[in-house]
């Protein structure tokens, strides 16, 4: 689906720029309790700074399939990620292609999604009243371990100066970062996103080794 994601874009200057630094998604937070939060009628421009250059990923917490779709599809979105305790028959419902957060103290709750309808699993850091973008990591050293059965897209509190080494400890498919290349939040900042996505991009290589 995508190796690197920005996460919690709210510009399309930000957009543009995190895909000229080598980003091939970036992630629009739709839900109103966010930061990050973009509103549906103002998300228009930051998808247009990247079509057809990397996934626009909209992302939702507890919102209802009907809201969903009608964002989507107004947008040409097709990537959608499922941020909070959305049930199985909600994704169910979904025409697109889903990523599931799973918001995880170690790893273990990965299992548990195995048989969940979607096409990829992000693993994020658990904490209480949060849905991501937290900053807050993981411990890696059991989640190489405990695969979900579909492709792992990692995050939780990476940064330019982790991140290679994440990659090299879980084994991802991908890596999502948010506040881990701000300056504030929401704002993204050149130069961390530009040394991320350069030492994810170094894991990944060595990883393939």
């Amino acid at each position: 689906m995508f190796r690197i994601k920005i996460c919690g874009i709210t510009s399309a200057a930000d957009a543009a720029m995190a895909v000229a630094c080598g980003a091939d998604a970036v992630g629009i937070n739709f839900y109103r309790g966010s930061r990050r939060h973009v509103a549906a009628s103002e998300a228009a421009p930051i998808v247009a700074a990247v079509r057809g250059k990397a996934v626009p990923v909209a992302v939702f917490v507890n919102e209802l399939p009907e809201a969903i779709a009608e964002v989507c599809r107004t947008l040409g979105i097709d990537v959608v990620q499922l941020s909070g305790h959305e049930p199985p028959a909600v994704a169910r419902q979904l025409t697109f292609r889903r990523i599931k957060a799973v918001h995880a103290r170690d790893g273990s709750e990965l299992a548990s999604y195995r048989d969940y309808p979607c096409e990829a699993i992000l693993l994020d850091a658990a904490v209480e009243g949060e849905y991501g973008g937290t900053g807050k990591t993981l411990d890696w050293a059991n989640i190489e371990r405990i695969r979900p059965g579909k492709p792992l897209i990692l995050a939780g509190g990476l940064t330019a100066e982790n991140v290679t080494a994440a990659i090299l400890a879980v084994r991802p498919d991908g890596v999502d970062v948010a506040s881990g290349v701000e300056s504030a939040p929401g704002k993204k900042d050149p130069e961390k996103v530009k040394a991320f996505i350069k030492n994810a991009m170094k894991g990944f290589d060595i990883a393939r080794e």
